[in-house]
């Protein structure tokens, strides 16, 4: 591996993971904060934090995890980036049901 490659994937990896931890704050903030802030849109704020902190999991595993540990077996990896995505996905859909109803 070249010093260019390596340093690249350094790179990668050091904003991919400030990236990620952003979208597990946010979450965080939504489902621990926001409720009080927001009378009447708990639901929202707990779909959102669910929606959020899935979507940080996620960014990590496809963009840090999947470089930095290359022979992980697929299996594993798949079921949980599958499970990131599916929790991502109920809570943007908990975001719009609570929002239309």
């Amino acid at each position: 591996m070249s010093l260019t490659r390596g340093l690249s994937l350094t790179l990668l990896a050091l904003l991919a993971t400030a990236w990620s931890l952003a979208w597990v704050l946010i979450g965080t903030w939504l489902l621990a904060s926001a409720p009080a802030l927001l009378p009447g849109f708990e639901g929202p704020c707990r779909g959102g934090g669910i929606a959020s902190i899935a979507a940080g999991q996620f960014l990590f595993m496809v963009l840090v995890a999947d470089r930095l540990l290359p022979r992980a077996g697929w299996r594993l990896t798949w079921w949980c980036e599958v499970g990131a995505l599916s929790a991502f996905l109920a809570g943007l859909a908990v975001v719009l049901v609570e929002l239309i109803w």
